[in-house]
């Protein structure tokens, strides 16, 4: 199954990519990654050929569409705070529009993680003993 991998231009290169790519390989993945030497070279070939005064944006995008429409599925990862880039918002608006699926890669698990104690009174409050 191919994946498209969606990640904001901040994590090209980074440990983090290496890590998410290494785990959707690990299951089972086909990963479409849009950071490649090649995508680069496409990109700046567009945004050198845009006349000046216009966004060079939407052909960019339209050029990184054309990857993903031949993928299952949608997998991204949202900046630490969970917002969530213009780029990739659109890439998941269309694999919604498809009706292709959409993952989202884990983010601050462990700042999201209670305590044994936090959990407990978590129960508590909500009626467990």
């Amino acid at each position: 199954m191919k994946v498209y991998y969606a990640h904001c231009l901040g994590l090209y290169n980074t440990a983090q990519e290496v890590r998410d790519i290494h785990l959707l390989t690990r299951l089972g993945f086909e990963v479409i990654n849009p950071n490649t030497p090649e995508t680069q070279e496409a990109c700046d070939a567009i945004r050198t050929s845009t006349p000046l005064g216009c966004d060079p944006g939407a052909e960019v995008m339209e050029y990184f569409r054309k990857f993903a429409r031949e993928c299952d599925c949608l997998v991204f990862r949202a900046l630490p705070d969970g917002s969530i880039p213009a780029g990739i918002a659109k890439e998941i608006d269309m694999f919604e529009r498809e009706g292709k699926p959409i993952f989202e890669l884990p983010s601050r698990i462990l700042a999201r993680t209670m305590t044994v104690g936090q959990t407990r009174q978590y129960l508590m409050e909500c009626g467990y003993r």
